[in-house]
């Protein structure tokens, strides 16, 4: 795989819609927007990391912590973001886009089943939208609509569809959480076939675009000359699994991490430096063995 690091992606997704893109105005936001949007990553680089924008180590740990936790109630994640806060549904606590709630069950096992029983099948596929979202006042309409996974050459390749996609509130950690779900399937797989190597993550939408509010910012991420440091991520130990009757089952691992998060929270709380981010870092070196390149 000859793929370049995902800040160089960045920064050609940005290129790309800045070049090609034209100006809309959703809910009277200004935003410029490219259509039919088409992006092949490295699964084990999906980290974009620029002197203008900084990766966001502690907001990852949360919402990766928060994902595999299944919880769909806005307080925990709101410890790494008040983003969330403004679009919970009308009257209750509650967003609908954890994706760990509506991959990590029956939709992966589908998937899972479906590799293990037809190495060439073309219906290994996870859904993630759904009709139960089309309802008046929904704020959390959720973007990703379905993740195709597929093996070709002894490679297991996933395509992640996407209605809309936000560069820099959605792709920056769409990218490491998509890559993280590949990275498992893989090793789930590897005790029906040993050999299967890592392909390629290709990242499609409908809509991708970054608002007005960041159009300073996208200037600054594509002059970058990249001399930051650059990260790769190679799980090794997976952090959960579905067991057979579709359950979704944190490994020790993954237990270590999400206590180690919520352990980092409430020390940083107390210590007068709730934003640093180099105990995130840690956690995610040790339990994503994430890497300088």
């Amino acid at each position: 795989m000859n793929v370049p690091s995902f800040s160089k992606v960045f920064q050609n997704i940005l290129h790309d819609i800045n070049l090609n893109g034209d100006i809309s105005q959703p809910r009277d936001l200004k935003v410029i927007e490219n259509l039919l949007s088409q992006t092949e990553i490295d699964p084990t680089k999906v980290i974009a990391n620029f002197d203008a924008r900084k990766f966001n180590w502690k907001y990852f740990a949360g919402e990766l912590a928060w994902y595999l936790s299944k919880d769909n109630n806005v307080d925990y994640i709101s410890n790494f973001s008040g983003f969330w806060n403004n679009i919970t549904n009308p009257g209750t606590n509650e967003i609908n886009s954890n994706y760990g709630s509506l991959l990590f069950g029956e939709q992966l096992k589908w998937v899972v089943d479906s590799l293990k029983s037809d190495k060439n099948t073309r219906q290994a596929i996870a859904f993630l939208n759904q009709p139960k979202f089309q309802f008046e006042g929904n704020k959390d309409f959720v973007c990703t609509m379905y993740m195709n996974f597929f093996i070709r050459d002894n490679k297991l390749n996933m395509k992640v569809q996407m209605r809309s996609n936000d560069v820099f509130y959605g792709l920056t950690f769409d990218a490491p959480f998509f890559g993280f779900v590949l990275q498992h399937m893989r090793l789930w797989l590897l005790k029906e076939y040993p050999d299967l190597e890592l392909g390629t993550y290709f990242h499609c939408a409908d809509n991708i675009h970054y608002y007005e509010r960041h159009f300073e910012l996208a200037d600054a991420v594509m002059n970058d000359d990249l001399n930051r440091e650059q990260y790769s991520m190679n799980i090794e130990h997976p952090l959960f699994y579905i067991d057979e009757d579709s359950s979704m089952c944190l490994t020790n691992h993954g237990t270590r991490f999400i206590n180690e998060v919520n352990d980092t929270v409430e020390y940083l709380k107390t210590s007068g430096n709730p934003k640093d981010p180099t105990y995130y870092y840690n956690i995610l070196v040790k339990y994503l063995n994430i890497n300088r390149i």
